[in-house]
């Protein structure tokens, strides 16, 4: 009789801790104010990451794909499938890698990517907007796309630009 008794009175102090606990709400510390969390900030290398990506798609013909990776300006200059149809029937050079010489901080949300590709050489930004690093067509290549594609196509063509 003597467990008996023993096993109800540890039932009952079990019971009885796991109502007072119930009734704290689990918690042993005292509660805290809970702060807002702070959206994640950009990342440089971040940056250089996805100017790797763009290269690396513009040198192997991946149109589509590099176009998604442009901001907000390059996107309105030029559809998609105009831009995968203006590199479809106008191939440029593919093949010779861009290699990126430098990336240099400008703000936290913008970075400048100087690049080189056998011999030609130049440099884009990259920008940060809505949550991730976006790739920013040169001035130049922006004025073109603006003339459509037709327009665009006829031009490359007359100088010998397409392979």
């Amino acid at each position: 009789m003597h467990r008996a008794a023993r096993r109800r009175s540890a039932v009952g102090a079990t019971a009885a801790l796991l109502l007072g606990l119930a009734a704290t709400g689990c918690s042993s510390s005292p509660s805290r104010p809970s702060i807002p969390a702070t959206p994640p900030q950009p990342q440089s290398l971040q940056a250089d990451s996805v100017a790797s990506q763009e290269f690396g798609l513009l040198a192997g013909g991946g149109w589509a794909q590099a176009w998604s990776l442009w901001d907000e300006s390059g996107q309105q200059a030029i559809s998609q499938a105009d831009f995968v149809r203006l590199n479809t029937e106008c191939r440029p050079a593919v093949g010779a890698p861009y290699a990126i010489d430098r990336s240099t901080t400008v703000d936290p949300t913008t970075v400048r990517v100087d690049w080189h590709r056998a011999t030609t050489a130049g440099s884009n930004t990259m920008v940060y907007q809505a949550g991730r690093w976006h790739f920013v067509p040169d001035q130049g290549a922006l004025a073109d796309y603006r003339l459509g594609a037709d327009q665009l196509l006829r031009r490359r063509r007359a100088a010998g630009a397409c392979n």
